[in-house]
C-alpha cells in the first residue's frame, strides 16, 4: 500500500524537472523527489537530479553516486524519498513494460514520467506494482489560494 494518496509537488520544482527532461533530450533523464508526508499527501520540498548512466533515448539506469548523494541530502534535510522521476523523449507519460520489470521500490514511492512526444511536455504520476501499474493522484501547487492539500 502507498505510503500517501496523493503527491503534490510546486509548479517550480516541476518545472525544474521538465526543464532536465528537455535539457537531456534526446535522452532519458532520471532523478528522485523528496519531501514529507502528512495527511495522506507527500508534499514535494526538493529535487534531486542523476545522471543516467544507460545514457538511452528508452529506458534509464541511475547513477550509484549520484543516488548516495541523494539519500544522504534527504536524510540530513529530514525528507523522505516522494517519487522517482524520468523523461519519456518519444513516448507517453505512461509507464513501459521495463519501467514495470526494474522497479525496486515497490510502491514505497511514485513514479512521476514526464512526456515530451507532444508540443507541450506532460507529467503523470503512478504507483507501479510487481505486475502493472495504476496512476497516482498528482497535484500541481501553483501557490495560489485555490490550492489546497
Amino acid at each position: 500500500m502507498p505510503p500517501f494518496e496523493r503527491l503534490v509537488i510546486p509548479a517550480a520544482l516541476l518545472g525544474d524537472v521538465v526543464a532536465h527532461a528537455l535539457a537531456d533530450a534526446p535522452l532519458e533523464c532520471c532523478g528522485l523527489l523528496a519531501g514529507r508526508i502528512a495527511g495522506g499527501v507527500g508534499t514535494v520540498a526538493a529535487r534531486y537530479p542523476v545522471r543516467n548512466d544507460a545514457a538511452s533515448a528508452t529506458e534509464y539506469e541511475s547513477n550509484a553516486r549520484d543516488m548516495l548523494s541523494a539519500f544522504r541530502a534527504m536524510r540530513e534535510g529530514g525528507l523522505e524519498l516522494l517519487a522517482i522521476y524520468h523523461s519519456h523523449p518519444t513516448s507517453a507519460p505512461v509507464p513501459s513494460r521495463r519501467d514495470v520489470a526494474r522497479n525496486t521500490y515497490g510502491e514505497t514511492a511514485a513514479h512521476l514520467i514526464v512526456s515530451l512526444a507532444a508540443p507541450e511536455p506532460v507529467a503523470r504520476a503512478w504507483w507501479l506494482t510487481e505486475v502493472g501499474y495504476r496512476e497516482a493522484e498528482l497535484r500541481v501547487d501553483t501557490g495560489g489560494p485555490s490550492e489546497r492539500s
